[in-house]
Order: C-alpha cells, then sequence, then structure tokens
C-alpha cells in the first residue's frame, strides 16, 4: 500500500485526538512527529519478526581478500562536511570545488537539498576541483554553489545490514552455498584463515559500526560473483516521501505511533490505543515468522543395505 510518512502521522495523531481531516499540521508538530516514527521504525529494524523480505544484493569477491567491510555511510554520518561546488541543470560535471576530500571515492553515492542531482547518482571521475556525475543535473540550483552530500563506502557499498540471512557464489551459473550462520567462537577456532581456496565456505558477520565486517573463509581466489541476502532496515523517511508498505503496516505503524505519541502530547494511553497497537504489531509480526525448517539426513546414513544387491561392490562405504 503507497502512503506517505506525513499520512502515517495525521492517522496517529486523530487516534490520540490531536489531529482533524482538513486540519493543517504546524511545521514544527510534523517534524517532532516524523523524529518519533523514525525512531520507532529504526527500533523495529532490530527485531527480525518485525522485518518484511530479504534484499539481495550482487557483489563480488576480491581475490585474495578474506575481510570485507560493508556499508556506504554519508559523510555527515562520519561527522565530515558536505562538499561545496556548482551544480549546473544538463551537465554532469560539478565545479569551483574549493577542497576535494581525501576520502572521496569513485563509486561514492552523491544528492543535494536541491534535488538536482538524481538518486542514485554515484562518482565516475574526480578532478582537481571537480566531480563528474553518472548523471547530469536535472536543474540549477536558486543558491549555487550549494552544499553536496557525499557517502564514503566500504568494500562492499551497500546498506550496512543488521543481520546477514543467506548467501552463495555463483561460478558458470552454479551455486555454492555460503554458510553465513558461523559464530565468532566458530571463526576463531579455524586454525589456518588464510587458507586460499577456490571461494568461500563459511562467513562471520560482525555488525560494526559505521561499516560491517565479513569475515570468511576459505579466501577467494579468484573475483567471482557474491549474492548476498540481508534483513529489510525500515530506514528513515522524510514527511512527504511516497513509501509502500505490505499488507497490515500501515495500521500498525499508525496505532503504535499513537502509542508512542501519547506520551509526548499528554493524552492518556487508553485501552483501545494499548490494544490496537499490540494485535496490529503482533500481526505483521505473525506474518513474518518462517516456519521451523525439516531435518534432513544424508541418504547414505538412513538407508540400509540389505535390500541394496550393491554393496557387494562398495562393501557398505559410500
Amino acid at each position: 500500500m503507497a502512503t506517505t510518512a506525513l499520512d502515517l502521522i495525521k492517522g496517529a495523531l486523530r487516534r490520540i485526538v490531536s489531529y482533524t481531516t482538513g486540519e493543517t499540521i504546524a511545521g514544527a508538530d510534523a517534524q517532532d512527529a516524523l523524529d518519533t516514527l523514525n525512531d520507532m521504525l529504526d527500533s523495529w529494524s532490530t527485531q527480525e519478526l518485525a522485518v518484511y523480505g530479504s534484499n539481495e544484493y550482487v557483489l563480488s569477491w576480491v581475490n585474495g581478500q578474506s575481510k570485507y567491510t560493508i556499508g556506504n555511510p554519508t559523510c555527515l554520518d562520519l561527522g565530515e562536511p558536505n562538499i561545496v561546488g556548482t551544480v549546473t541543470s544538463g551537465s554532469p560535471t560539478i565545479t569551483g570545488i574549493s577542497s576535494i576530500p581525501t576520502d572521496l571515492k569513485v563509486g561514492a553515492t552523491l544528492s543535494d537539498d536541491a534535488g538536482a542531482i538524481p538518486d542514485g547518482t554515484t562518482v565516475i571521475a574526480i578532478g582537481a576541483t571537480t566531480i563528474t556525475m553518472s548523471a547530469n543535473a536535472t536543474v540549477t540550483p536558486s543558491v549555487n554553489p550549494e552544499a553536496i552530500t557525499y557517502t564514503i563506502p566500504g568494500d562492499f557499498a551497500v546498506a550496512r545490514p543488521l543481520r546477514i540471512t543467506g548467501g552463495y557464489t555463483r561460478i558458470n551459473q552454479l551455486d555454492f552455498w555460503l554458510d553465513v550462520y558461523a559464530s565468532q567462537d566458530q571463526y576463531n577456532a579455524i586454525l589456518f584463515k588464510a587458507q586460499p581456496g577456490p571461494w568461500p565456505m563459511i562467513a562471520w558477520y560482525n555488525p560494526t559500526f559505521p561499516y560491517g565486517t565479513l569475515n570468511v573463509y576459505q579466501t577467494p581466489a579468484q573475483t567471482a560473483e557474491l549474492h548476498l541476502f540481508t534483513d529489510t532496515i525500515l530506514s528513515n523517511l522524510t514527511l512527504n516521501q511516497t513509501v509502500i508498505l505490505p499488507q497490515g503496516y500501515t495500521r500498525a505503524i499508525k496505532w503504535c505511533l499513537a502509542q508512542e505519541l501519547c506520551s509526548e502530547y499528554g493524552y492518556p494511553l487508553t485501552p483501545a490505543i494499548k490494544k490496537n497497537a499490540y494485535e496490529s504489531f503482533q500481526l505483521i509480526k505473525a506474518l513474518n515468522a518462517q516456519p521451523a525448517q525439516r531435518s534432513t539426513y544424508d541418504r547414505a546414513l538412513i538407508r540400509g543395505n540389505r535390500p541394496d544387491g550393491g554393496w557387494i561392490t562398495h562393501g557398505g562405504f559410500k
């Protein structure tokens, strides 16, 4: 279901009788409610049953590398300033940059407040005072030069995952399973971690911050294709951002946000709010619950040799 963050906020405020249909929400109140909404979604992302679906990232192993950083934080996330440069409509070049950051890399994602830089635009070349983008600017900002935010990608320039749920290496259209559930103790127990191999078989993900760290064994001997699956992160929203949510999420967010806003607005936490918030949240958790896996066994362990006349040729050893 498509909705906006502002619609979710209006629905929550209606439930605590702080907004009526057609009323204009004060900008400060809308921003405060948005902050509360994003805090709540950030907390939900840590609960596996609150998260729907998985993201599949297609990446590449690096020949001879057994440790990878995962993440693509912005310069602001790391406490660094924006780039200041001139953006021109129809041009892929940002000009007049007095100081190019030392950590700016080809492949970094760019964004700006004016919306002149299309979503997903990356850096393809870096000059002494210029940056070449992968797309042309759509407009010339009214304030120019303007502040431009850039990301600082890790080895795998994707959103830092909270959990990695699966993975495999694809070579010649054959997929070789990657065990991503190894614990720190299991990884530490490996005697010779630099053991080379055609592709990694075991991975331990350490959710360090701001970059997660993926440790693998064996060390890949080729740049094969890696398919990595991670839990969806319920990302921060902007007020007028359109967001598409699965069935049940819109209702759950409105009621749970109403419950969060009660203390901020001094509205009593009524039994109806508690009941509906709990019920709607439990429904989406039930939707996301995974059935227990069935046990599987090697056929050689459970198949007897008595009806198999071929045991004469292999002596019972297969």
